[in-house]
């Protein structure tokens, strides 16, 4: 299913990015103004968030919404299965 690879490849852009700034699930979820637990289900591939939850992680991780779909839709079309 398409969207699930897209959901697969934005789980991989979150953590990504929130390694790269060197935060917890935690420290981003409380960003984010999310339950950690819901941090941890998107970077799992087991939550396709809506819009407003990934805006919220982009919001959290003060990155532009676009940029983190832009990245996932790059990820997606290289076509990498180890992601």
């Amino acid at each position: 299913m398409r969207s699930r690879n897209f959901a697969r490849a934005f789980g991989v852009v979150v953590r990504r990015y929130r390694k790269a700034q060197k935060l917890s699930q935690e420290t981003l979820a409380e960003r984010a103004d999310l339950a950690p637990k819901m941090i941890s289900l998107i970077e799992r591939f087991e939550r396709n968030p809506t819009v407003n939850v990934a805006d919220s992680i982009a919001e959290g991780l003060a990155v532009p919404l676009w940029r983190l779909v832009k990245d996932a839709e790059e990820l997606k079309r290289s076509g990498r299965k180890s992601y």
